[in-house]
């Protein structure tokens, strides 16, 4: 069985939280794994674009330009030759240092049904976004916050309260296209979480942002499962290392992701 890396502190202070984005970048990269060294400047040099464009959501055309030109070096240097090998048939072929298996965060991408989400919306504010890769699932996880306007409401449920939405994928890859996994639909998992809080909340605090929370901590993880698993697309590993991953989706799309030393779903 193939096991995960740990994870390396790309950035000691890095934050992936549009409103929560550290601008003091460290430039400690790993040093455990054998990468050119313009691909460490290049990975260095997308962790600036993320923080200057907060993850793609408010990049400018010459910010696109600068991430897809840094995203060409990368791949051109990418150390990993079947980077899609974690979701082979029984994963016999995972025999690399690095694997897509584990959890990743987003810091980075220029997909319209991802940066859209950075909208304001009257009863959710956008945190995170991330995948969890257990073969031969993949998770797209989205964090939903309490919005701020609602900091000041009583039974409003603490600053801590969050909603996980996870679209939950099945993947599939081969030896033939050591870079591409084809994905097929599964469903919806959705989790409520409250980090200041472990125990469940009382049904009288179910008010507001915190109601959902609360009733999802009540009843336990939602898991929506269809009957047929319609294909959900493909993505193609454009780089993998230790702690760091790009993929373009079959739109043409790019999504930059690191490994985090602290998990937050």
């Amino acid at each position: 069985m193939h096991t995960v890396p740990r994870k390396v502190n790309l950035s000691k202070k890095y934050s992936q939280a549009s409103s929560e984005i550290d601008s003091d970048v460290t430039s400690e990269l790993s040093d455990n794994y054998d990468i050119s060294p313009e691909a460490k400047q290049a990975k260095q040099d997308m962790l600036d674009v993320s923080l200057a464009s907060d993850r793609g959501f408010s990049a400018s055309s010459s910010d696109r330009s600068k991430a897809k030109k840094i995203v060409d070096i990368l791949a051109k240097n990418n150390p990993t030759e079947e980077p899609a090998a974690a979701y082979y048939p029984d994963n016999k072929n995972d025999n690399s240092k690095a694997t897509l298996s584990g959890k990743w965060t987003l810091i980075y991408t220029d997909a319209p049904d991802i940066t859209s989400l950075s909208s304001t919306t009257p009863t959710a504010q956008l945190g995170k976004v991330g995948q969890e890769c257990n073969p031969p699932m993949i998770k797209n996880v989205i964090e939903w916050k309490k919005p701020k306007w609602a900091s000041a409401l009583p039974f409003s449920g603490s600053d801590d309260s969050r909603i996980l939405q996870k679209v939950c994928c099945e993947g599939i890859a081969n030896p033939d296209k050591p870079t591409e996994v084809d994905l097929k639909i599964v469903g919806l998992d959705l989790l409520g979480k409250d980090d200041s809080d472990n125990e469940p909340s009382k049904s009288s605090d179910i008010q507001l942002f915190n109601g959902p929370v609360s009733l999802l901590k009540q009843l336990g993880p939602l898991e929506l499962r269809g009957f047929v698993k319609p294909p959900f697309g493909k993505f193609e590993i454009l780089y993998l290392d230790e702690d760091m991953r790009i993929i373009r989706t079959y739109q043409g799309y790019l999504a930059v992701n690191i490994r985090e030393e602290k998990e937050w779903f």
